[in-house]
């Protein structure tokens, strides 16, 4: 009697173990959203020269805010752990506006600026996945890619425009969850933290690097909120 008890809890065991296993070998994921940046304050000896009124404000705003938009492809193991690939593609532009300068000496001047910025990220991926629920409807996933980071910038003052560009590394980390429509098709949302510093940069598509020091560096990091649709197989 002891023995086939056992061997009933044994059989359970292993199907629930298998039920748990259930999840998509092979997912497909693309992702678009806002991307919000966390440091782009000019340095002080630039940017305290702006008086801080509605159009600095709205320039400052622009400048924290941008579109994104991503493709992940992830093959899932049994464990829920996952191998893939990122592409994210991030914007930031900041139209012409006049801006109020403090010239000294109880004088006024006027400027105007604009910039615009994409960032690319090409990443490896490692991926995890897990069942919220036990019907297969609600999935976890988490994230985190390491790879190559690539900024084009392009900005006016007045009448004279320059361009510059750089790489280097960059990470991101990245949280969801999705709910399945079908057995194959979930859409969900998902949340992020990424991180790259340029520190050398090519000016008006120059052949040499040109350092920055480092309060001049280009931050990029930023968190993203996106919404998803995923093919799983």
């Amino acid at each position: 009697m002891k023995l086939r008890i056992l061997s009933i809890l044994y059989v359970l065991s292993s199907i629930l173990s298998a039920k748990a296993q259930e999840l998509p070998n092979v997912r497909i994921n693309i992702t678009g959203g806002y991307s919000h940046f966390l440091v782009t304050d000019l340095n002080s000896e630039i940017g305290d020269k702006f008086i801080r009124d509605a159009a600095f404000r709205k320039v400052d705003r622009q400048g924290k805010w941008g579109l994104n938009v991503e493709g992940n492809a992830h093959y899932i193991f049994n464990s829920g752990l996952g191998l893939g690939a990122k592409y994210r593609y991030m914007m930031v532009d900041v139209p012409k506006t006049d801006l109020l300068y403090d010239a000294g000496q109880d004088h006024y001047g006027v400027v105007s600026l604009s910039e615009n910025n994409d960032i690319m990220f090409i990443a490896p991926s490692l991926m995890y996945a897990h069942w919220l629920d036990g019907n297969g409807k609600f999935l976890a996933t988490g994230a985190l890619s390491v790879g190559y980071v690539y900024l084009e910038s392009k900005g006016s003052v007045d009448a004279t425009t320059a361009m510059f560009s750089g790489n280097n590394v960059g990470f991101q980390a990245d949280l969801g969850v999705d709910y399945f429509l079908t057995k194959n098709i979930s859409v969900g949302v998902s949340t992020g933290y990424f991180y790259s510093k340029i520190k050398e940069v090519k000016v008006n598509l120059s052949k040499g690097k040109t350092k920055l020091p480092e309060d001049a560096q280009p931050n990029l990091s930023n968190i993203k909120l996106n919404l998803s649709l995923s093919l799983n197989f």
